[in-house]
């Protein structure tokens, strides 16, 4: 494993998170529950809308997965981060599958949250890497708010490489163009007081 900051602690990968042989026993579980639509996420709650996101997902909740994977992150995980300790990650996955044509156009990602606890960054693992396409762009805002021209980091999908980025990075997953693109997706998760 080994870990390469792309733009500081708030855009990085961590070179083979996972053995090939994991990334497939992922896929393997996935396939047998069966695949669906995705939603995206919005103020009325979760709607499908093909024209922004119209891959697959699985949704699993798994306790001892995210203590598992959290054992080899949290060495490479920022705490503080905005000034919170890490304390895990997120027991919700989220498994996408990405087939040609699919995509996912530039979204936020957004913030999990229960009691004195809140997601902060994405963390995804690519249990696939033999597609063409289906880069995972982020963009770059030099003030928040306006994107310079050509400012974007882009991130090849490699089998076992984990992406880890701020939630409110402007990001997309690009459009798988060959193959089969397969993604785990959690959180890592902070102590943040309630108060704030």
């Amino acid at each position: 494993m080994r870990k390469e900051e792309l733009d500081g602690n708030q855009v990085f990968v961590i070179h083979d998170f996972l053995t090939p042989e994991e990334c497939r026993e992922y896929v393997r579980v996935t396939e047998r529950v069966g695949y669906g639509p995705a939603p995206i996420t919005t103020g009325r709650g979760f709607v499908m809308a093909p024209e922004i996101r119209n891959n697959e997902r699985v949704m699993l909740d798994n306790g001892a997965w995210a203590a598992e994977l959290w054992e080899r992150a949290k060495p490479l995980v920022p705490s503080p981060f905005l000034g919170h300790d890490a304390i895990g990650l997120n027991e919700r996955f989220r498994f996408y599958r990405y087939d040609p044509g699919h995509t996912f156009r530039p979204h936020y990602d957004g913030q999990f949250a229960r009691n004195d606890e809140r997601s902060q960054l994405t963390f995804m693992v690519y249990l696939s890497g033999d597609c063409e396409g289906g880069d995972t762009v982020i963009y770059i805002q030099d003030d928040g708010l306006t994107l310079p021209d050509g400012a974007a980091l882009r991130v090849k999908p490699e089998t076992g490489k984990a992406l880890v980025f701020y939630h409110y990075l402007l990001h997309e997953g690009a459009p798988v163009t060959a193959g089969r693109k397969y993604v785990l997706r959690t959180d890592v998760m902070y102590r943040v007081p309630p108060e704030e």
